[in-house]
């Protein structure tokens, strides 16, 4: 039997635990419903950066060889439904905090069926000028690629402060939020797992 109570695990890629990505994520999280949420601060973890097995002489193995934070992280993603990873902009990039965690998620790749196989995912970004939407787009093409799926209007993102498409009367924030469950809920009817060996 499905369990009806959905888990929402949300990673803060900021170095800053209040800044602007947290707002944002508050924002996102404030309006959702129904459903058990815990927020990652990456800042607070200890993860080494990615020894890029997958490309040296050694396979790129799960669980990673590296003994750090990544386990308790793993643990938790296998257990959540849904997933949001929020990052600032740093020079039209996600951060260097973000980056090295989506690196290392490379072992969740490597395990059968994948750990993302079904996962739903949105991402969030901001910028104190411009770049947000490049922040969106290189969190999605890894984590699709690892099996996740995409939330529907997942561009939640601010540019110089101020939240994209507020300017048509759309709020983004909330639908992410609604779209999230929404789509969690039909993933998990449907117990879809995309994986096949």
């Amino acid at each position: 039997m499905v369990s009806k109570m959905i888990k929402v695990l949300a990673f803060n890629g900021s170095a800053k635990k209040n800044g602007n990505t947290s707002k944002l994520l508050k924002k996102v999280i404030n309006h959702i419903k129904d459903a058990e949420v815990e927020v990652i601060h990456l800042i607070d973890k200890k993860l080494q950066a990615c020894l890029s097995c997958s490309f040296s002489e050694v396979d790129c193995v799960y669980p990673c060889r590296i003994k750090d934070d990544m386990q308790e992280i793993v643990e938790k993603i296998k257990k959540a439904d849904a997933l949001i990873f929020a990052s600032p902009t740093y020079w039209y990039c996600m951060s260097g905090l973000m980056k090295n965690f989506i690196d290392r998620l490379t072992t969740c790749d490597v395990a059968e069926p994948p750990i993302f196989d079904g996962k739903v995912v949105a991402t969030i970004a901001t910028a104190y000028m411009d770049g947000s939407t490049q922040v969106t787009l290189q969190m999605t093409a890894p984590l699709t690629s690892m099996g996740a799926i995409m939330v529907p209007y997942n561009d939640v993102y601010t540019n110089g402060g101020k939240l994209w498409r507020t300017e048509f009367g759309v709020t983004p924030d909330k639908r992410l939020a609604k779209n999230i469950i929404q789509l969690t809920k039909l993933v998990k009817s449907k117990q879809g797992k995309w994986f096949k060996s």
